[in-house]
């Protein structure tokens, strides 16, 4: 008996857009599930939630407040996937498997038998879904003609090895592959020679498609291909984000197809092979651009003019006249392929993304949570639960963007060297404390005596803006700017001298509160009249001197 694993994942942004998409497309709810790899009952909650919040099948894609609302129907969905003991035990004796079926001819059920006898029981059925998950064992003497497609709806798209070349001014030899993309109804194509298969180059090449056509299809039906397929589910494929992500900006819905079933996409499975054999055995290329050239040149002369064996027209001619009129109209804005992180917001308020520095809002994400940036060559974007919380425009190696208003508001000003605006906040709290504040800050390179005027805005809110403010006028009055001497003031209380306690507190009114915190005020230990200390070699008759000779004898 098999074993039900659930497992459940977070539902992100790029996901629900292309759920919403699928639906807007006309699509039904179990074709939706398929394609999104979400439960049913999961997608009809989203989709009744967006209908209350004003979106229809017919209207405009959603906002970005719409997602966002959308984003908080739940947090996890049911990926649908389903592991038992049965497959685990049977994948050990997969090359056995293969043998029998494929070599031996062996029926299913002899095959079962002799797993028994090697100790791998496991029931029928769960042997005959492995083995139809793997491939094994299907040759079919029959097939059926799929129905002509509508002009424009679909395109198919496949790689196929071509071969080697030489590059003219290195002397180096490259293996170059081919990415081609035929269109359904008019199975006209388009072939892109390319060396790596990375996400960069895949959107390189069906950007030159797009372009050849004048256009972009509704669907791309495309093979499981690791840069567009992260997962390649015979029954849930899930797409990698960044194509997913490019499949939304340019309007197409991806839909791949399943592993080793080559007639899920008929039109463009011979086509590798047709380019391989027609235009590049025999060629003379000089490097890959020249190739590329020669292949387009020769999709438009060659392939685009012969007659099709099925359709028995010319695939170039039913293009420009049927289908082409059917295509989405294309963006020619060029499109940059975005960078996925996750990243820690340090303490500074600040990410580091590909050593460059950004400032995070400090209302809407707190230090050392983890936020999501999506980068492009032009702006960086921040996300947070989901949320678009910032934007940036994208800065170079050891370059920093900071919005000043990231920081909190007790600190902005000392990050940012902003000396008015401590002269402002100190004005406001007194007119002595923003002379103060304002000689203190005078003069070149007054960054030097920010922490000296954050203090004092400090000492405002410890002491009371009136403590402050008749310390501040006695500290002038000696021109003393200094804000640990005029803090030691405030300590010994000398700010209330000769009557300043009740101007400082009020009208009449003497602040206990303050006189009870006050230090106490010793007394001297040897009061003696100034005089007893002047040397003079005169001494006034009235101050006793005592003779030498008495000194002597106390000696």
């Amino acid at each position: 008996m098999e074993e039900v694993a659930m497992v459940y994942r977070e539902v992100h942004r790029v996901e629900l857009t292309e759920l919403l998409r699928h639906w807007q497309a006309g699509e039904s709810v179990r074709a939706i599930a398929r394609a999104v790899g979400i439960a049913r009952n999961t997608v009809g909650k989203y989709l009744k939630t967006a209908e209350s919040l004003g979106l229809t099948v017919a209207g405009p894609p959603p906002t970005d407040e719409q997602l966002r609302q959308l984003l908080r129907l739940g947090g996890t969905v049911s990926p649908n996937r389903v592991t038992g003991s049965s497959e685990s035990l049977l994948i050990t004796d997969l090359p056995q498997i293969e043998t029998w079926l494929d070599h031996d001819h062996l029926q299913l059920t002899r095959v079962q038998e002799l797993l028994s006898q090697r100790g791998c029981i496991v029931p029928y059925t769960s042997l005959r879904r492995f083995v139809a998950k793997q491939g094994l064992g299907v040759t079919p003497k029959t097939t059926v003609r799929l129905p002509e497609t509508p002009p424009g709806k679909y395109a198919e798209f496949d790689f196929g090895r071509l071969g080697y070349i030489t590059d003219g001014a290195t002397n180096r030899r490259m293996l170059v592959w081919a990415l081609v993309v035929v269109l359904s109804f008019s199975r006209h194509m388009f072939v892109w020679p390319l060396v790596h298969q990375t996400l960069n180059d895949v959107i390189e090449g069906l950007e030159a498609t797009w372009r050849a056509f004048s256009g972009v299809p509704k669907y791309l039906i495309l093979d499981n291909c690791p840069v567009a397929v992260a997962g390649p589910d015979p029954l849930t494929p899930k797409l990698t984000r960044g194509f997913l992500e490019y499949a939304q900006c340019r309007g197409f819905i991806p839909d791949p197809t399943r592993v080793r079933h080559p007639k899920d996409k008929p039109h463009v499975e011979r086509g590798v092979p047709y380019v391989r054999e027609r235009f590049f055995k025999g060629g003379t290329f000089l490097d890959l651009a020249d190739l590329r050239t020669q292949a387009s040149r020769w999709c438009l002369e060659v392939a685009g003019t012969r007659i099709h064996g099925t359709t028995r027209r010319l695939p170039l001619q039913v293009f420009r006249d049927e289908e082409q009129p059917s295509l989405l109209a294309l963006d020619l804005k060029p499109y940059s392929v975005p960078v996925w992180a996750r990243l820690q917001v340090h303490l500074d308020h600040h990410i580091e993304f590909q050593y460059a520095l950004y400032s995070v809002p400090s209302t809407l994400c707190p230090p050392r949570s983890t936020v999501e940036v999506s980068a492009d060559g032009e702006v960086v974007r921040i996300y947070y639960h989901g949320s678009l919380i910032k934007t940036h425009a994208r800065q170079e190696r050891g370059g920093r963007s900071t919005d000043p208003s990231d920081y909190p508001p007790e600190k902005s000003s000392y990050a940012m060297h902003e000396p008015q605006k401590l002269r402002r906040a100190a004005a406001e709290l007194g007119p002595r404390i923003g002379e103060f504040v304002a000689r203190l800050l005078d003069g070149e390179g007054p960054w030097a005596k920010f922490r000296q005027a954050e203090k004092l805005l400090r000492l405002a809110s410890r002491y009371t803006p009136n403590r402050v403010e008749a310390a501040c006028t006695r500290a002038l009055e000696f021109d003393l700017i200094d804000v640990r001497r005029l803090e030691r003031i405030l300590l010994k209380a000398l700010d209330g001298a000769d009557g300043h306690e009740q101007a400082m507190c009020g009208e009449g009114v003497t602040c206990e509160g303050d006189l009870a915190h006050r230090e106490p005020v010793l007394p001297a230990r040897f009061a003696r009249p100034g005089s007893a200390f002047a040397r003079s070699v005169d001494l006034p008759e009235q101050i006793e001197t005592p003779s030498l000779d008495h000194e002597a004898h106390g000696r």
